[in-house]
């Protein structure tokens, strides 16, 4: 979790979801099968034998399995009633936070098994950024929409135009 400062009250704090992982793990997954299938050709064709094949696709798989099971924890999400910070790596960290007041735009994104799983990303504009910038987003957690709808609640209650101003 982000360092909170002094006077910031923690909203909520978490990390992308197992299912996230899935999508990484399928498309991965089956690339790690290439050494599998080569062999079973080849050992239609010839004399060679499938073992060594095996024992290389089950590394790549356990690799996949690995590395999908690091991604998710070395990402922390963090909001509090101030600031909105997302927190990657584990012995190379990188940390992005913005002013909730900068945020002027919440957008959600799901693919088809985010949309199947109820999983997906959040994604923030904000002001002074340009294209080029690097991204602020939440992702792979539950539920985008209802995370959406939270932040804005909560970015609504800071707007100058909710105070009557």
């Amino acid at each position: 979790m982000a360092d909170i400062l002094e006077g910031e009250k923690l909203i909520w704090a978490g990390r992308p979801t197992w299912k996230w992982s899935l999508t990484f793990i399928l498309k991965w997954g089956i690339l790690a099968l290439i050494p599998l299938i080569v062999g079973v050709v080849l050992s239609q064709v010839s004399s060679v034998s499938v073992t060594w094949f095996l024992a290389a696709t089950v590394i790549l798989v356990a690799i996949v399995i690995v590395l999908a099971w690091v991604r998710r924890l070395d990402t922390h999400y963090t909001v509090t009633d101030r600031r909105l910070i997302v927190r990657h790596g584990i012995l190379n960290r990188n940390e992005r936070s913005a002013s909730l007041e900068r945020i002027q735009n919440v957008n959600t994104g799901q693919g088809l098994l985010g949309r199947l799983l109820n999983f997906g990303d959040v994604e923030f504009d904000t002001a002074g950024s340009e294209v080029g910038d690097a991204e602020l987003a939440l992702r792979g957690v539950n539920d985008p929409h209802q995370v959406r709808d939270n932040l804005d609640r909560i970015l609504i209650g800071r707007s100058p135009s909710s105070s009557g101003v």
